[in-house]
């Protein structure tokens, strides 16, 4: 740990998979920093088939002394390269960016300025895009990332927007592999058990795109597979839930649910949408509770299956 007051070291942990655009960008602003604080990029390939080792190798030659490609193809998941990137990080920070997130050319050093008073800080995610450009991207703009009310309500972080300190890692351990969604509220937790103090900082900012349609679904299903992992791998800190419930994973159709639906959507949003918009938001709304259901479903099958 830094001494009080000296500004700590950071590594910054890219995973990636198949995503050469957004890995790009990614580096882009990360080697575009216009900061003091000593740090290092590390992106761990994920197993890509398509060019973005190759991409990501292009930064490597452009900025030697900053970049390095590490390749966790063994296991199939974005925590085990999270494992990755913490066991080669020389940092005193850890601070977790998806491949596709845009920061701030000050991003480094505001992280380790957040990092000076907590163990474990979220930051703040802003869609990029504006709500009138679409139903689906307004969507992006009223659902997608609460991370405030995610570490007072839930006590974690999106690892697309965390930092932590090395000790932390170093008391509680790394992310847990097995994996496919929700590792990052089991890691969570287990810091909040620990003891260490877990913080939201506004002041920190990063960007996300919007998600299509068709990839918040497929999100949906990863969470619904997350929620299964999460009660089956620990019950002693997860309640144990029916696997299907109508009300949490049938579609609810009816006049009364829509509107109950809009007027928690325009609450949320502190602004108005369009009757059209709202139809959009409902429908994408009883979509997830099915994805998350076939997600469910499908973690059961896949433990019967290893058992």
């Amino acid at each position: 740990m830094a001494p009080d007051g000296a500004v700590p070291t950071v590594s910054v942990i890219v995973p990636v998979y198949d995503d050469p655009e957004g890995v790009d960008r990614t580096l882009r602003a990360l080697t575009e920093q216009t900061v003091s604080t000593p740090y290092e990029v590390l992106v761990v390939d994920n197993g890509s088939t398509d060019r973005t080792p190759a991409v990501v190798a292009s930064y490597c030659r452009e900025h030697p002394d900053l970049v390095e490609l590490l390749v966790e193809d063994e296991i199939q998941g974005s925590y085990a390269a999270r494992n990755a990137g913490i066991e080669r990080a020389g940092g005193e920070v850890l601070a977790f960016v998806d491949a596709d997130v845009q920061v701030e050319p000050t991003w480094v050093d505001d992280v380790a300025a957040a990092m000076q008073s907590a163990a474990y800080v979220g930051f703040d995610v802003q869609i990029e895009g504006r709500p009138e450009d679409g139903p689906v991207v307004a969507f992006n703009h009223v659902s997608e990332f609460p991370v405030e009310r995610y570490i007072e309500e839930e006590q974690f972080a999106p690892t697309c927007c965390l930092a932590v300190r090395r000790e932390v890692v170093e008391a509680v351990g790394p992310f847990d592999e097995r994996f496919r969604s929700s590792g990052d509220v089991e890691f969570g937790r287990r810091v909040h058990d620990a003891g260490f103090e877990q913080a939201f900082d506004p002041s920190v900012t990063m960007y996300h795109p919007p998600r299509s349609a068709v990839a918040l679904l497929k999100k949906y299903v990863r969470v619904g597979r997350g929620l299964g992992q999460r009660r089956r791998f620990y019950p002693e800190r997860f309640d144990r839930h029916p696997l299907f419930t109508p009300a949490n994973y049938l579609p609810t159709i009816s006049p009364r649910k829509l509107r109950s639906s809009a007027r928690e959507v325009q609450g949320r949003a502190e602004t108005t949408f369009p009757l059209y918009t709202l139809c959009v938001f409902y429908v994408l709304e009883q979509l997830q509770k099915v994805c998350m259901g076939v997600g469910r479903l499908a973690d059961s099958v896949m433990a019967d299956d290893t058992r």
